[in-house]
């Protein structure tokens, strides 16, 4: 069995989002500077649409249930291949079918006052559609054999090759079609990464066998997958598509750019449930306690997430000073502060969700994401008058009701210190994010920031929150730096 160090993996499959962002100061540059933000804002409420509707077709959700039963049959010692040839297969029908959907809806997106001349990305993204569900296939073989690692190298390379074709073709066409295509082509740098990676490509029919004989169970465990998988791309696509209707385009554009820059911080969930959940896949079938394993994960990631949240929030007003953030993009920064309060929440309940997916929970996860996400869009709907601080506090709501039900489920103890180090944590990340002035001149930056970062460091120094097997896993160097803020009994 390949086993990959749990570290390095949950590095490379949050280094894509890395990448985006060191890559993202040169894409933001030419973006605010050669694309209006009324276009750029029709561009995210199209795509608002696109996505809402792909929230209907499980393309990812079958898969995930054929991996997670692969995964689990290929640590008892039994043959992967059949696995990734029904993967194939599933995403093959499922493109398909996603594919004519988005062709077909054209009447919805121009009711929606979308422009007709930006239709044309619709059709690009068809041909993403197509790469990045075979390349979703290939990667959740990697995913089934352990290799979390090399599959996260995947989406890298996805990456890098998006953001620098953003940039190139930003400056040549200087409007969204340059987004579209870029996102074409990384889809097919990471399709073509795969391939070479598992050097061959499974006959889809041969699937067929796995997908009649395990139907049932197939079709729970990926409707369960296929929704928990949406909650957080439909809460954003939900929540842009309401700014785009009762505030117009031009703010549109502003939420949009908020929430990529929040994504810097809210990527960290997916990137740590991509490699626990395939150690916990296998851990079902040697036995290991993936109670702890889950812990082990989510605790240093909460952590991670409230640091990372802080520091961007501390850099922000720097932004348009040195030119990467230009013109009316200029206002996002008060409200991309605010947003960054809830990040820490949202990358805890994405790790909580996979957990419960991935351990056959996946029905009381998807009450408490269905229960945060149904409140958070009532409030702004019945409040939106407020203006878009009130989409950004239905972003709070959403994850904090989701994490309330599971604290029920679990039975948290408020005298546990994991609780408090995470209780802590959130706080000093609100205040930091909320005291982010709205007015020039910044009157409260960048002391408040500072201060609750001492005083994050100074609770982790005194609570000890991070397991002993961390430090393990760590480069050298690395072990110095966590080794003060790691209990001593693992």
């Amino acid at each position: 069995m390949v086993k990959e160090n749990a570290v390095v993996a949950v590095v490379l499959n949050y280094l894509p989002t890395a990448v985006n962002y060191v890559l993202a100061v040169a894409y933001i540059i030419v973006l605010t500077r050669y694309i209006p933000l009324t276009q750029y804002g029709y561009y995210n409420a199209l795509f608002a649409i696109i996505n809402s509707i792909g929230a209907l077709i499980p393309i990812p959700g079958v898969t995930n249930a054929i991996a997670r039963e692969g995964a689990i049959e290929y640590a008892r010692g039994g043959d992967a291949k059949p696995y990734f040839a029904a993967m194939v297969f599933m995403s093959l029908v499922m493109a398909v079918i996603y594919g004519l959907i988005i062709a077909l809806a054209t009447p919805i997106y121009l009711s929606n006052g979308i422009p007709g001349w930006l239709l044309g990305t619709v059709y690009i993204y068809i041909g993403a559609v197509f790469a990045q569900s075979v390349a979703g296939a290939l990667g959740l073989y990697l995913w089934l054999l352990g290799r979390v690692a090399s599959q996260g190298m995947g989406s890298t390379l996805n990456m890098l090759v998006m953001r620098v074709f953003q940039v190139l073709l930003i400056v040549v066409m200087r409007n969204v079609y340059a987004l579209a295509l870029s996102v074409l082509l990384g889809s097919l740098a990471q399709l073509l990464y795969y391939l070479g990676i598992v050097r061959g490509f499974a006959d889809p029919r041969a699937g067929i066998d796995v997908v009649r004989g395990r139907a049932r169970y197939l079709l729970e465990f990926g409707f369960q997958s296929w929704i928990l998988g949406y909650m957080g791309t439909l809460s954003f696509n939900l929540l842009t598509y309401l700014v785009y209707i009762y505030l117009g385009p031009g703010y549109t554009g502003i939420y949009g750019l908020a929430t990529a820059i929040a994504s810097a911080v809210t990527a960290l969930g997916p990137a740590v449930s991509t490699v626990m959940n395939s150690r916990i896949s296998q851990g079902l079938g040697s036995g290991i306690d993936v109670g702890r394993t889950f812990r082990d994960y989510a605790i240093p990631s909460f952590i991670a997430a409230a640091l990372l949240a802080q520091l961007i929030v501390l850099a922000l007003p720097t932004l348009p000073i040195i030119g990467i953030i230009n013109g009316e993009y200029v206002g996002v920064i008060p409200y991309a502060s605010v947003l960054l309060g809830y990040t820490p929440l949202a990358v805890i309940v994405s790790i909580y969700t996979s957990y419960y997916w991935v351990i056959g929970r996946g029905w009381h996860a998807l009450i408490a994401n269905i229960a945060g996400l149904g409140l958070g869009v009532l409030a702004y709907m019945i409040f939106h008058q407020l203006g878009i601080y009130m989409a950004i506090t239905s972003n709070y709501l959403i994850y904090a009701f989701a994490l309330l039900i599971y604290w029920l489920n679990e039975r948290w103890s408020v005298r546990s210190m994991n609780v408090l180090a995470i209780g802590l944590s959130l706080a000093l990340t609100i205040i930091s994010s909320c005291a982010q002035p709205i007015q020039d001149p910044p009157i409260t930056w960048p002391l408040t920031q500072l201060i609750t970062i001492t005083a994050l460091l100074i609770i982790l120094y005194v609570i000890k929150p991070l397991p002993k097997s961390l430090v393990n896993q760590v480069p050298g160097f690395t072990k110095r730096l966590i080794a003060p803020f790691t209990r001593v009994d693992g």
